[in-house]
């Protein structure tokens, strides 16, 4: 035997576990599941996504942190909503054009930053940026995480305190989303390249930084855009 094999590496549990969250939130997407819908059991999607049951645990209780799952005693799993049920806009896309949706979004999402940065507690906004470093981290790894990049833009919006423009926008980001995970051939790592702008919106918006934070923004709006249109050729 080649004593300079290059050896097996070890695989991380928080990857593993990430990998498992992020599995889960694109069958809550995938599904169009609502809030209060209730998920498969343990036992069915631990079969599904082929794990022990200690692991799923792991990636639920990430989703569970994250806001977007909540569990009940002896009765299972369920989507969240930061909102409420009752308070949900609802909105079809079906009929508008990929330049339309990518238009909203690009004007929801500058006006976002502005109400971030001008009705966010200085919290919130350290908070953000500790999601980015923690998104950063896991780049330098060569993972992403469609939970954490999910929370992060959650928490941007929420900072803005406009229920109506986070509805809005969370719906338009579902179906952006619906829309990459019917290409196939994508695969989710192409979205590290925006992770590094992530910190810098993040950074700007604790600095109050009208300006850069969004240029950072349009920055990530322009390769998501592109990326999507890409896929869609």
């Amino acid at each position: 035997m080649n004593e300079t094999n290059t050896p097996l590496q070890p695989v991380q549990k928080k990857s593993l576990y990430l990998h498992i969250s992020d599995s889960i939130y694109s069958y809550i997407k995938l599904n169009n599941l609502q809030p209060g819908d209730k998920l498969p059991s343990e036992r069915e999607m631990a079969t599904m996504l082929q794990i022990s049951r200690n692991s799923l645990r792991e990636g639920l209780r990430i989703l569970e942190n994250r806001g977007l799952i909540y569990v009940k005693t002896g009765r299972g799993v369920f989507v969240s909503s930061p909102y409420g049920k009752s308070r949900a806009l609802s909105i079809q896309l079906d009929t508008c054009s990929l330049e339309d949706i990518t238009e909203l979004q690009n004007t929801l999402d500058r006006q976002s930053v502005l109400n971030a940065i001008q009705r966010g507690s200085m919290e919130e906004k350290n908070e953000l940026v500790q999601i980015a470093q923690e998104l950063s981290i896991l780049a330098q790894e060569n993972t992403y995480s469609h939970v954490l990049d999910n929370s992060f833009h959650c928490k941007l919006y929420e900072m803005g305190k406009n229920a109506a423009i986070y509805q809005l926008i969370i719906k338009i980001r579902e179906d952006r989303f619906i829309r990459r995970k019917d290409n196939s051939n994508e695969s989710s790592k192409v979205w590290l390249y925006t992770i590094p702008t992530h910190l810098l919106l993040a950074q700007a918006i604790l600095e109050n930084n009208i300006e850069a934070a969004l240029a950072a923004m349009d920055s990530i709006n322009s390769y998501v855009g592109s990326q999507i249109n890409t896929s869609t050729q």
